[in-house]
């Protein structure tokens, strides 16, 4: 079972739920109501249908004043809702190449996906300044299916965030991937990028911070 293929009546609606939920990490009724356009009433509802089925969690926020605030998150059998279903699949074939050539062979197949991807890419970016390019970049990211998120702060920082990894299964046991995507993003952008969090080390997101330059 998939995200796309979970629940035949209101489908689309819970579907919208689970996705702010894995955008926004936690979020409370009144939140959720104003995000997806429909009572709290019904958010509620929602919510109760998917904590039946474990994929979503309460978390108590104590107040100093008052009552306790309630959130609502995913549970870690969610996470699966996003997987696209072929990493087991791919996991398995990067095995055999490490078994028959060994790890150098792994980090060359990762080299060669990001020479090919940025092959496809890189005329698109030329004569775009920075925002531009990380604009285009969240674009590009998002029809993968990251769940991008971008941020620019006053100090010229540029936040950019993914919510989803659709290779986790594949991060988690080969890390070369999330190095992959690091050199991509520094040689498309052109300029400084660290990566602060990581959801193949155990993150909620993979967080990158783009230095443009600007003090």
């Amino acid at each position: 079972m998939n995200i796309q293929s979970l629940y035949q009546e209101d489908r689309s609606t819970r579907r919208a739920l689970l996705i702010l939920l894995k955008k926004r990490g936690k979020i409370s009724i009144q939140e959720a109501a104003e995000q997806l356009g429909i009572s709290g009433v019904a958010v509620r509802r929602h919510i109760h249908e998917l904590q039946k089925d474990q994929y979503v969690q309460t978390n108590i926020q104590r107040q100093s004043a008052g009552r306790p605030a309630y959130l609502y998150s995913l549970t870690e059998k969610a996470g699966a809702l996003f997987a696209n279903g072929y990493d087991a699949l791919v996991n398995d074939l990067i095995d055999e190449v490490k078994d028959k050539f060994g790890a150098s062979q792994v980090s060359r197949l990762f080299d060669r996906r990001k020479e090919k991807w940025l092959r496809k890419h890189e005329d698109s970016f030329q004569g775009l300044d920075l925002e531009e390019r990380v604009e285009r970049m969240a674009r590009l990211q998002e029809q993968e299916g990251y769940m991008v998120k971008v941020e620019k702060r006053g100090d010229g920082t540029i936040v950019f965030e993914e919510a989803n990894c659709p290779i986790y299964q594949v991060a988690v046991r080969y890390r070369q991937a999330c190095q992959c995507e690091l050199s991509l993003f520094q040689a498309l952008l052109a300029v400084p990028v660290v990566r602060t969090e990581c959801m193949a080390e155990g993150g909620r997101k993979c967080q990158y911070m783009i230095n443009s330059g600007r003090a």
